[in-house]
């Protein structure tokens, strides 16, 4: 009996070690196909999300399971912005097509977002950012754009502290523009310090209509280390077509809408 248990054991501990596998491979995995792969039920693979869920390996989603790629050392910006060069393009060119002559906007600062403000050429619309280098990257003369003012953190080019936490609380915008390190349904927003997390949650507090949040489908089911905002305070997503299909379904429950950019070959 005894050495039945720890048979039983062996194998659970090996199958969920083969679901963490397969998750961190693809990404999102269905609980239909583990359960054909494995040779097991599906509520035994239920069973083994829930467990690797509470040790933080997984996130359960409808049907499946999102391997939960936790953050550590935030990457500098200049590694930032070498990755993803096609996808960070594409997805700057679909968002920058939902602004609107005379839109204001919080645009915070990050690699993506940088991308946005390139492709943006709508006329009389005024910016807030705390990228100090955003001004280099608008070419449409007419938008306006203001600095929040702060301290310059180096590692991501980005203006921190409390000048740029009162220019945010004293300007209440109708649309922001928002990169982050990791989203996922579960954690929400993430970002990698705790200043640059606070200000973007300032930016979507004072944020009266659509928050926007661009990022690649890399950045889905990573965690970083401070939480910024719940899912719910996203109304639009903006990403690349890699996301996958039963993540865009699950955002749709939450009446989050999920725009994909083609990449170009």
């Amino acid at each position: 009996m005894i050495g039945g248990e720890n048979k039983t054991n062996l194998a659970s501990h090996q199958r969920q070690m083969a679901i963490c596998s397969i998750a961190r491979q693809k990404g999102t995995v269905k609980v239909s196909e583990l359960a054909s792969s494995l040779n097991v039920t599906e509520m035994t693979i239920r069973r083994d999300l829930e467990l690797l869920e509470n040790k933080g390996l997984i996130e359960r989603i409808h049907g499946g399971a999102i391997y939960n790629d936790r953050i550590g050392l935030e990457p500098l910006f200049a590694q930032k912005s070498t990755m993803k060069q096609a996808e960070k393009r594409a997805i700057g060119i679909l968002a920058a097509g939902l602004i609107e002559e005379g839109d204001m906007i919080f645009v915070n600062s990050g690699s993506t977002t940088i991308e946005f403000l390139k492709q943006l050429d709508v006329p009389h619309v005024a910016i807030m950012t705390n990228n100090p280098l955003a001004p280099i990257y608008i070419h449409q003369g007419s938008i306006d754009v203001m600095l929040t003012g702060g301290e310059i953190r180096h590692e991501s080019l980005t203006l921190v502290g409390e000048l740029t936490v009162r220019a945010i609380k004293s300007i209440y915008a109708n649309k922001a523009v928002v990169g982050i390190d990791g989203f996922s349904i579960k954690y929400g927003l993430t970002t990698s310090t705790q200043m640059e997390a606070w200000i973007n949650r300032l930016m979507i507090r004072n944020t009266r209509g659509s928050v926007i949040l661009v990022a690649d489908s890399s950045k889905l089911g990573k965690v970083a280390n401070f939480k910024t905002a719940q899912m719910n305070s996203v109304s639009i997503i903006v990403t690349d077509s890699d996301i996958d299909p039963v993540s865009i379904e699950e955002f749709d429950r939450l009446g989050i809408k999920v725009l994909t950019a083609s990449i170009p070959e």
